[in-house]
């Protein structure tokens, strides 16, 4: 059971504010939840084909009914088309979205300029997990060490290339950051999603890529890429001799954050239940287990604290965009 359904699960519980939100005005029957989610740079907790997902007890009358839920994956734009999608929907909590720090933070100043505000148009309720980056090559490459790339990047402006898999991608702007803070040139090459840049990768077309372990991690198993680096502030736990880029780079780091947001005005209460629902599914085993199974730590915030989050991201970002002249 994937996050939706298990946050379907939480919320429905009597504990959680009585009977969910979701029911008719009868009591008997349950309108669909739809989460709303995209997948611009890898596996997302939500999963990543479309499926349709019934809760057991879904459409039963009384109290702790669980919803019929639909979990619809909606790529494109570098995940703004969903975010779009989901500004423009009604606020009754019957739309929410995986929101992702490509398609909600970074993207919107790239991609999708004026179609909607990545922090005014939205509702955001809290965070679910982070994924670290890793900076990553083919097996076959000439590149050995990251001091060997720096290095060679110097040495050669312009010919090193890294790969995202789109315009206004976290993958993209942690290149775009490790070319400023190491002072070299390198070409960034976008593709139409992960699969088309990661098959680039491993046909070694591009040099590199700075991307999720979540992308890249199944590959490194099986021998067809290599890590260089973790784009974490300090060495993974996982990959404890796997040099962190920071180590050479003061202040470097890339990551991947995913979220539960609505649009904005949401009302409170709605807002209030989801809360506590996400909050608590972070604290169980399944919910862990499944999280560590994607390669995603879970770090639960309040409300109150990923709206902040969220708005330093999104203030973050605009600066790496407007040094880099990206938009």
């Amino acid at each position: 059971m994937d996050p939706p359904q298990l946050l379907a699960r939480y919320v429905s519980r009597p504990d959680c504010g009585g009977s969910p939100f979701w029911l008719d005005r009868d009591g008997a029957r349950c309108r669909q939840l739809a989460f709303q989610t995209c997948a611009p740079d890898g596996r997302l907790p939500a999963g990543r084909r479309r499926r349709w997902h019934r809760a057991p007890g879904g459409q039963k009358a009384g109290n702790g009914a669980w919803p019929v839920v639909r979990c619809r994956n909606k790529n494109g734009a570098t995940g703004t088309i969903c975010s779009a999608e989901v500004a423009r929907s009604a606020p009754d909590g019957y739309t929410l979205q995986i929101a992702h720090i490509s398609s909600n933070a970074i993207a919107p100043m790239i991609v999708a300029k004026g179609r909607f505000d990545p922090i005014k148009d939205f509702t955001p309720i809290g965070l679910i997990g982070i994924t670290p980056h890793v900076l990553a090559v083919n097996a076959k490459s000439h590149l050995q060490s990251l001091d060997q790339l720096i290095k060679y990047g110097k040495a050669n402006p312009g010919k090193l290339t890294f790969m995202s898999a789109g315009l206004g991608s976290s993958p993209q702007l942690a290149g775009e950051e490790f070319k400023r803070k190491a002072g070299i040139d390198m070409l960034h090459v976008p593709f139409k999603g992960t699969g088309e840049a990661l098959n680039a990768l491993l046909a070694n077309e591009v040099d590199m890529t700075f991307s999720s372990t979540g992308s890249v991690m199944q590959h490194v198993q099986s021998g067809r890429l290599r890590l260089l680096a973790t784009c974490s502030p300090k060495r993974l736990p996982s990959f404890p001799k796997l040099p962190a880029i920071a180590e050479t780079l003061p202040g470097y780091e890339a990551y991947t954050w995913y979220g539960l947001a609505g649009p904005a005005r949401l009302p409170a209460p709605i807002v209030a239940k989801l809360e506590k629902a996400l909050l608590d599914m972070q604290k169980q085993p399944d919910f862990i287990k499944r999280m560590s199974e994607l390669d995603a730590d879970v770090k639960p915030m309040t409300t109150a604290q990923f709206s902040e989050f969220w708005k330093a991201e999104v203030t973050k970002y605009q600066t790496i965009i407007r040094t880099a002249k990206l938009a």
